[in-house]
C-alpha cells in the first residue's frame, strides 16, 4: 500500500471519561463493516495456519475461533484478562455493537503479538519483516518522527487503519490504530511527545504469555498522558507478552530514544549523531545475539530473506541529507526516493 495521509482535524473521538463499554460507540457506528471484515480475515488466516501451529498454541486459536465450549470459555477468559479490565470491557462493547464474536475480536486484538510468533513458529525463524522508523531534527530545531507500517498477518489489516483522538478533559493524544483494535501503534500528544512501536525478533526471547500484549501496554502508557520523561519511564515499568522497539521523541531537540523492550527488561538507545533509525533488528552490538537469522529455509526447501538490515542501511543512505520539512521527512520512506 502507498503511505496513508490522515487529516489531523478529522479524528474519531474516544472519550476516556466514558465507561469502557461505551467509549467506542461513535467509532463503531461508522466502522462496523471494517471490523466485520477484519475479524473474518483474522479467522480465515488462523484456520488456514492452524495445522502448522505448535501444539500448545492450537487450543488457544481453536477455542478463540470457534468458542462456545466450556474449555473455550475458560481460555477466552484467560486471554481477556491479559488486556486488563478496562480494555477487556472496551473489546466486549465493540464486539457487541459491531455484531462480531467477542472471542474472535479478542484474537484480532492479539494479532500484533501473534504475527511475531508467526515469524518464528510458522516461517522457521528470522527477524520480523515490517515497520521502519527514524527521527531527526528539522532546521528550526523541531524533532520529527517518521514511520511506515507494513502489515504481514493478515495483510488486510493495513486497509482498515484509522486516526483516533483519545481525550480526558482538556488533555488528548492522537493515535493510529486499526478498526476494532483497542491498542496503540503510533501516538502523539502535541507539544509533548510522539511514539511508535516496531516489532522485535522473538527467536531468542521467551514469550511471556500472562503479560499484557504490546499494543495494549503502549495504550496504557499513552492514557496516562504526562511529558516525554514520564512516557519513557512508564514504557519501562511493566513486562509485555512479546518484545518491541518503542521509538520515542519529545518536543526538545535532544529528546530522541529507542527503548528495546525485551519482555522482562529494557535497554535504551539514544541518538548518535544527527538521526536515530530503527527497523526490526537489535542495532546495539551487545544485543545483536538476540537477532534471528537473516536467511532461513522453509519446509518446502525455499529460502526466505529478512530485509530489516537492508531497510536500515537504505535509511542511512537517504538520511545523509536530512529532511527540511515534514513532507520531506515522509518522503524519505517512500519507494523510489
Amino acid at each position: 500500500m502507498k503511505l496513508q495521509e490522515y487529516d489531523l482535524t478529522n479524528a474519531w473521538d474516544v472519550d476516556l471519561t466514558e465507561p469502557p463499554g461505551k467509549r467506542w460507540v461513535d467509532v463503531v457506528e461508522e466502522t462496523g463493516d471494517h471490523i466485520q471484515e477484519i475479524v473474518a480475515d483474522v479467522i480465515e488466516y488462523c484456520e488456514a495456519e492452524l495445522p502448522a501451529a505448535p501444539g500448545w498454541m492450537k487450543p488457544l486459536i481453536r477455542t478463540a475461533v470457534h468458542g462456545g465450549a466450556r474449555l473455550g470459555g475458560t481460555v477466552v477468559g484467560i486471554v481477556a484478562r491479559l488486556f486488563g479490565q478496562e480494555y477487556q470491557a472496551e473489546i466486549k462493547g465493540i464486539a457487541r455493537q459491531a455484531g462480531v464474536s467477542y472471542a474472535q475480536l479478542l484474537l484480532g486484538n492479539l494479532m500484533y503479538d501473534l504475527s511475531q510468533l508467526y515469524e518464528h513458529y510458522f516461517l522457521g525463524g528470522g527477524q520480523p519483516t515490517a515497520c521502519s522508523s527514524y527521527s531527526c531534527n528539522l532546521p528550526d530545531g523541531s524533532p520529527v518522527l517518521a514511520r511506515n507500517m507494513d502489515w504481514e498477518v493478515p495483510e488486510s489489516l493495513g486497509r482498515h487503519t484509522l486516526l483516533l483522538r483519545h481525550h480526558r478533559g482538556k488533555r488528548s493524544y492522537l493515535s493510529v490504530g486499526v478498526a476494532g483494535m483497542v491498542g496503540v501503534l503510533s501516538a502523539m500528544q502535541p507539544g509533548h511527545w510522539a511514539v511508535t512501536l516496531n516489532q522485535a525478533p522473538i527467536e531468542h526471547i521467551q514469550p511471556r504469555w500472562l503479560q499484557t500484549p504490546a499494543l495494549q501496554r503502549l495504550r496504557q502508557v499513552c492514557d496516562g498522558f504526562g511529558g516525554y520523561r514520564n512516557l519513557v519511564r512508564r514504557i519501562q515499568e511493566y513486562q509485555t507478552m512479546t518484545p518491541f522497539f518503542a521509538h520515542v521523541v519529545g518536543a526538545k531537540r535532544g529528546q530522541h530514544m529507542v527503548i528495546n523492550g525485551l519482555g522482562d527488561s529494557f535497554v535504551e538507545r539514544r541518538m548518535d549523531g544527527r538521526r536515530l533509525i530503527q527497523t526490526n533488528h537489535f542495532v546495539d552490538e551487545d544485543l545483536a545475539y538476540l537477532n534471528g537469522a537473516e536467511e532461513w529455509q522453509e519446509e518446502d526447501g525455499s529460502w526466505l530473506t529478512c530485509d530489516s538490515q537492508p531497510r536500515y542501511e537504505a535509511l542511512e543512505r537517504r538520511l545523509r541529507a536530512l529532511p527540511r520539512t515534514v513532507d520531506e521527512a515522509r518522503g524519505k520512506l517512500q519507494r523510489g526516493r
